[in-house]
């Protein structure tokens, strides 16, 4: 189901740090059991590894990430054998008021 799909995403990422790693201006490595940030040449931001989410996005925006998570639902989707879907549409929503939309058409 939907559910099944979309609860590991939503679990994966809810109230952590988004971490780009598709950005060519941030180095993004793992180190002990941290996650090590760098922007071009300055310091470097350290975090604990459990509270990041490290994903393949060239920046957090809500466009982006939208647009993420529709590949990826489509994705788990097809894995599960729902190949049946004509569009798939994912919402994210920064703030109240704020938010992105994006329409994943399929060719089925």
């Amino acid at each position: 189901s939907l559910k099944h799909v979309l609860k590991p995403m939503v679990e994966a990422t809810d109230h952590r740090v988004l971490l780009p790693t598709s950005n060519p201006k941030l180095q993004v490595a793992e180190a002990g059991g941290f996650v090590e940030v760098t922007y071009f040449d300055r310091p470097r931001f350290r975090f604990p590894r459990p509270d990041c989410a490290l994903l393949p996005v060239q920046n957090t925006t809500a466009e982006l990430l939208a647009a993420y998570f529709a590949d990826a639902v489509w994705a788990r989707l097809r894995e599960g054998g729902f190949g049946t879907l004509a569009l798939i549409e994912v919402e994210v929503e920064e703030s109240e008021g704020q938010s992105a939309t994006y329409r994943l058409p399929l060719d089925v």
